[in-house]
């Protein structure tokens, strides 16, 4: 131990001896002080549970990317989190440490688990400046880490004031009773309700369709197209509503249970089918918007119906415009999606019951072509209901509309 006479108490490291010596001439040393400032704290978790529903999804590539990083521990604490309570103090404690070491030890950026997220300007000019400093990695690391997740993190240039957050916690409880009403009413119909408000008054009060930030009372209209409940004031966005049930059904083939079931735009806050709680962001267009191929497809149609008349499939350029998008959205985009799902899912599901080794013998991949063909089977006749009940009938009895029933049928095939 190094002893320091006069006004100098006993110290034990060279760090805290030079460190006081200099506040004794009157000078302060402060070598990480920017990086501490740097560093997450409580005040910039501003949605702690969000945050960790996100970390568990699997569909966003750069949740994936940080997800992998973190601890055991930590992937444990987030896999038992249900997603609608708040999180424990121990996982939240546990993610504001691990992420503080994870912007310190290595440039997050990627481009390709980058490449959905809109970054801000700040964050492109912090990565071509390409940092040097541990204290200008840690900036670029919480700007990129705010705009991935914007309602979850606060940046480093904003207020530590939480965006769209008066009331929210009345409206997790809500979206928590509205979830547990509709698990009752599938229950007792073995159906889902056409409108929220088909839950009241034996399922749910209907006070609870009112979100505490609605200044408008749920009145109709303020939602999306569409939306408006037609008995009840209601100011959430219910997606299984008859104009969108198609659209959701196809959505859950994709996406699973982080699905959203009912939308909160006043709090950005989404109810997934399987009862979790997260705010939208921008990793996943799924996190924000409800359109699909098949509902933008529809849109198609509704623009070229209001451009040229009730009779507008009767002209070859109509119905060619019509079969030119249907093949970008449906035959390019749509269907490649649901097939690599499906093949995923399929698999995953025979990993599991026969085991890894049992996939890769003859015998194997001979069940795993069986099951995928008739999955394939089943997903091309309920794609070409979806396709006609959106698109119309008339559509499909034309030249065009077989040949895009008949390129689907033809990528669906073994």
């Amino acid at each position: 131990m190094l002893q320091i006479n006069g006004r100098f108490k006993t110290i034990s490291t060279p760090a805290l001896f030079l460190t006081t010596l200099l506040m004794s001439i009157g000078l302060t040393l402060t070598p990480h002080a920017d990086i501490d400032r740097g560093l997450f704290c409580a005040e910039t978790l501003r949605d702690p549970g969000s945050l960790a529903v996100k970390l568990q999804d699997r569909r966003a590539a750069v949740s994936v990317s940080i997800a992998k990083r973190l601890p055991i521990n930590t992937q444990q604490l987030l896999a038992e989190y249900d997603g609608r309570s708040s999180p424990s103090s121990e996982l939240q404690e546990t993610l504001l440490a691990d992420l503080n070491r994870l912007i310190q030890v290595e440039s997050l950026y990627d481009a390709q688990v980058f490449a959905d997220i809109q970054l801000s300007e700040q964050t492109q000019a912090l990565i071509s400046r390409k940092p040097q400093s541990r204290e200008a990695l840690v900036r670029l690391n919480r700007h990129l880490l705010a705009d991935a997740y914007p309602y979850e993190l606060a940046s480093p240039s904003e207020k530590q004031t939480p965006r769209h957050s008066e009331g929210i916690a009345l409206c997790r409880e809500n979206l928590r009773r509205i979830k547990l009403a509709l698990d009752s009413y599938r229950a007792s119909t073995d159906t889902d309700p056409q409108w929220l408000s088909d839950l009241s008054p034996h399922y749910l009060e209907k006070n609870v369709l009112l979100c505490p930030a609605d200044a408008t009372a749920g009145t109709p209209g303020v939602l999306t197209d569409g939306g408006a409940d037609p008995t009840h004031p209601c100011s959430y966005l219910y997606e299984m509503r008859p104009a969108q049930k198609t659209d959701h059904e196809l959505l859950r083939t994709l996406e699973g249970e982080m699905t959203p079931i009912v939308r909160c735009e006043h709090h950005r806050l989404n109810l997934s089918i399987s009862g979790k709680l997260y705010r939208n962001g921008p990793q996943r267009g799924i996190y924000t918007s409800n359109k699909t191929e098949i509902s933008l497809l529809t849109d198609c149609r509704k623009d070229l119906q209001m451009q040229l008349g009730e009779d507008f499939l009767k002209t070859q350029e109509s119905r060619q415009k019509l079969k030119r998008e249907a093949e970008k959205l449906i035959i390019k985009q749509l269907v490649p999606k649901i097939i690599s799902h499906s093949e995923k899912e399929v698999y995953s599901q025979l990993e599991a019951q026969l085991g890894k080794g049992l996939l890769k013998t003859p015998i194997g991949k001979g069940v795993f072509k069986q099951v995928i063909t008739q999955v394939k089977e089943k997903l091309n006749e309920k794609l070409q209901l979806q396709l006609q009940a959106q698109l119309g009938a008339e559509f499909f009895e034309t030249q065009e509309g077989k040949d895009v029933l008949q390129q689907l049928s033809v990528l669906m095939s073994p």
